[in-house]
């Protein structure tokens, strides 16, 4: 089956819950079309993440069948973030089937108060979010893969705060405002995409294996 695989930080790993399924909802929409993988490292930042993509994908094989390939976290520092999209071109991934994301803006009142309940000092800025997203969009276009600018795209949104539940995950709202950026990206780019299998109205029920088997040879 084609995939699209998704690869972050706590953003992603929170992607099946209903708060944060934003994932949940792409898996939906693309259903029989392309299996949605998330992989998702609550913490993990470029610099944390170097070391798994040559775990997690050993070699070109295990992502033959990736028609999409997008990463989601925190850039620390731009040049380990060059370095991992480059450790991902090498598994044979197209360029035109990679994008990145940029984080979101971070509510500093919501996620400070919790940081200064937990006596921990508040280090996560808005500022710092825009740094970021500019240099996501920068690494996106030195090595020409699709940039979404997740950051601009809710500060333009009324009330944008809402989208977050504790000020840097997503709320329900904003894991559904990022599914309908995502799903006009993969329409777009998954178009050549069917459904895997006929409708079950169409099978002959007196021997589905023969007809699913001249289903299959059609297909290739």
């Amino acid at each position: 089956f084609p995939k699209a695989v998704f690869f972050g930080d706590s953003l992603t790993q929170f992607g099946w819950t209903h708060e944060g399924g934003w994932l949940s909802i792409l898996a939906s929409t693309f259903v029989r079309k392309i299996d949605i993988v998330g992989r998702g490292y609550s913490g993990y930042n470029t610099r944390l993440c170097k070391p798994l993509l040559p775990i997690l994908y050993l070699n070109k094989d295990s992502l033959k069948d990736c028609k999409f390939f997008s990463e989601l976290m925190m850039l620390v520092p731009l040049h380990n973030s060059m370095y991992q999209l480059k450790n991902t071109k090498k598994l044979d991934v197209p360029t035109d089937h990679i994008s990145l994301i940029s984080l979101p803006p971070i509510d500093e009142n919501k996620w400070g108060a919790i940081e200064i309940a937990k006596g921990r000092a508040i280090t996560r800025r808005l500022d710092t979010c825009a740094t970021y997203a500019v240099a996501c969009q920068e690494v996106a276009n030195v090595n020409e893969v699709s940039f979404v600018n997740l950051y601009e795209a809710m500060l333009m949104q009324k009330n944008w705060e809402s989208f977050l539940s504790d000020g840097l995950h997503f709320s329900r709202k904003g894991s559904e405002f990022l599914a309908r950026i995502l799903e006009n990206l993969l329409t777009d780019k998954l178009s050549d995409l069917k459904w895997w299998f006929p409708d079950w109205k169409v099978i002959n029920p007196n021997d589905p294996a023969e007809f699913i088997s001249h289903y299959l040879q059609s297909q290739m």
